[in-house]
Parts: structure tokens; sequence; C-alpha cells
């Protein structure tokens, strides 16, 4: 069976392998470990332990940065709380996703593999942003964040999309935050994905992680894992990491009590 899952960073394992790279048990970490440059050093430095063996010569020492990053998020991925439920799924979670993202991932995901069977699909913090920038006759998505304390503009080299259209999506980001517009740009954008996956047939579980969203705040069908979630999250972007690895296994088992099927040999979705 392909099971699609399509959450943020409570579903992909953001900062969950914090004491084992920082040796900081009860750290809370604001958005991630690449998040305002204090963990840098301690992630390349993991980074190169980890993979001595593994990895290719890093020719580019520019490039090590990224190479880190990309590496973190992978084996984030692997220990988020779906490694705690015995089935195969294809993890597509993101740190700082929306329901835009969500709706390109999925497409994305159909291109590669084909329909999805199942899809679990969580709610994500309501502070997250989204942009769709139209630029030399394309149009780009991305989910630029914006801080008031990081106020000018960087390039992400990880991107694919051109500088400029990184720049235009910083700016709608900035004007969104300054406009208080987030919030309502989210609950817009959540509605229409759901419809779009009802009008479609698509078989889809909803769990709420978070508060804010009409479709997994009242709709009873939802598992409601969002106590969990506020067991560790000290503030809005800011995780209690040495709770949210404790929580892990208790949002799984919460999981596969809805949804015995998921660890056992039968199919019933």
């Amino acid at each position: 069976m392909k099971i699609l899952i399509l959450g943020d960073c409570s579903s992909a394992g953001t900062n969950v392998l914090t004491q084992r790279i920082t040796g900081e048990k009860g750290a809370v970490v604001e958005y991630s470990l690449t998040w305002g440059g204090k963990y840098w050093k301690d992630l390349i430095s993991w980074y190169l332990r980890e993979t001595k063996n593994k990895r290719a010569t890093v020719l580019n020492k520019d490039q090590l940065p990224i190479h880190a990053e990309n590496y973190l998020r992978e084996q984030e991925m692997l220990n988020s709380y779906w490694k705690c439920i015995p089935v195969d799924v294809d993890n597509r979670s993101k740190n700082g996703a929306t329901a835009g993202g969500y709706y390109k991932r999925l497409l994305k995901y159909e291109k590669e593999k084909g329909r999805p069977d199942v899809i679990f699909i969580t709610d994500h913090s309501m502070n997250h942003k989204w942009q769709v920038i139209n630029y030399n006759r394309q149009k780009y998505f991305l989910e630029k964040n914006y801080d008031d304390r990081k106020p000018n503009f960087q390039i992400n080299p990880r991107l694919r999309s051109p500088a400029e259209v990184q720049r235009l999506a910083f700016e709608k980001a900035k004007d969104t935050y300054k406009k208080g517009s987030v919030e309502k740009r989210n609950r817009k954008i959540m509605s229409w994905f759901i419809n779009f996956l009802q009008k479609n047939n698509y078989r889809f579980h909803k769990l709420k992680l978070y508060k804010g969203f009409d479709e997994f705040d009242h709709d009873p069908t939802v598992l409601d894992c969002s106590d969990l979630v506020d067991k560790f999250r000290t503030d809005v972007g800011r995780d209690r990491v040495d709770i949210k690895v404790q929580v892990q296994p208790e949002i799984a088992d919460r999981i596969k009590q809805r949804y015995p099927w998921l660890t056992s040999d039968g199919i019933n979705i």
C-alpha cells in the first residue's frame, strides 16, 4: 500500500536529534538547528562524524553547510513518530510547510509514484507563510518565512528558484506578516486543499497537532494529538527538544490505536 504523509515540522522530526548533535538535553530550539547560527558548528561536526566513511568527498567547502543540512533533514525524518509505526510510508512533511505546499508535494508524489492509496494529513502551525510568484512567464510556489529579527533578504542556495523569485517571495512574506493576514491566508488555502481531496475522492485521514483550522478543530473524525504537541511547544516556533523526543512514541501509539490496520497484515482503510 502506498501511504503518503503530509505535514510540517511536527511530522518531519524537526529538532528530535538536537541532544545527539549538541549534547544539550533540555535545549529549547527555535524553528530548527539551522536558524540563528547558534548550532552550525555542532551540526557540521556531527555531519562529518556521521558520514565519515559513507559520503563522497566534499570538494567545495562552501557546500558543506548544504550537505549537512540535507543530511540533518533526512535523519530527522527517519526519527519522527512514524518511525514507531511498523509500516512503510513516504513522509513528505517539511519544516514550515503549508497546505499549498501539501498540494505541491502531492502532485510531485503522483508524478513519481502514482496516486497514493491513503494520505495522512496534519494541520500546521498558523504562522507559516506561503507565496505564489509569477516571474518570466512562470509560476513559482514558495514557503518563505519572515521574522522581523532578520529583516534582510538572503538567498537560500538549497532552492532551485531564481534569486529574484526568492526576493519577491521574501517581500511578500514580509507584507503578509506586516498586514496580519498570514492566518487568514492559511485558513483559506487549507479549506481549498481539503475540498480538493474530497472532490477528487482521495482516501485521507486528518491528524490534528495544532489549533486554528475549522477542518481539523470541528471534525469529529479527526484524530486529535494536539495535547501531545502542546507538551513540547514552549512558544510559537519553539520546541523543548527532549520532551519532543519523549512524545514521539505517544503520538505513534495514538495513531496505531485509531488505525489498527497500520500494524496488521490486513488492509482496511
